[in-house]
């Protein structure tokens, strides 16, 4: 994320890449910073067989809903459909050549329970992530 606001990432212009991690990750806001730093990744085969690079996310953008809010935001993102996949977080990275490198920055991560403790999945069914609901990936508000 703070190389997003730093202006190291431009979500129109760089390949942003979102990745499926399993419950047995713990997430970190301060040591996830980069690809290296994810373990744990998705291993489920329809998973690996589509997305061992990230699935790419098109259509990202800022909005600006009122005059002090930025809101990042993007379309739902369709993993497949009739696939099994279990994953409990979804990652979002800016993936700098065609496959990951370790130095590949995170720009912030999504718990896809809720806050539960257990993965969510599909059995030979949809696997979709939509953000796209009122506050997007997530929302800055500028207060003077």
């Amino acid at each position: 994320m703070l190389s997003l606001l730093k202006g190291d990432i431009d979500v129109n212009a760089d390949t942003i890449v979102a990745i499926l991690v399993t419950t047995t990750h713990t997430p970190s806001v301060t040591a996830d910073s980069t690809y290296a730093n994810i373990t744990n990744i998705c291993a489920d085969a329809d998973y690996t067989a589509s997305f061992t690079n990230g699935l790419v996310i098109t259509g990202m953008d800022f909005t600006s809903p009122s005059s002090r809010n930025f809101r990042l935001d993007a379309p739902a993102m369709d993993f497949g459909n009739a696939v099994t996949i279990s994953a409990r977080y979804l990652y979002v990275l800016k993936r700098v050549g065609g496959t990951f490198t370790g130095t590949d920055p995170v720009l912030g991560y999504m718990d896809l329970n809720d806050g539960g403790s257990t993965n969510v999945s599909s059995t030979n069914g949809d696997f979709d992530v939509d953000w796209n609901d009122p506050n997007g990936l997530f929302t800055l508000a500028l207060t003077p």
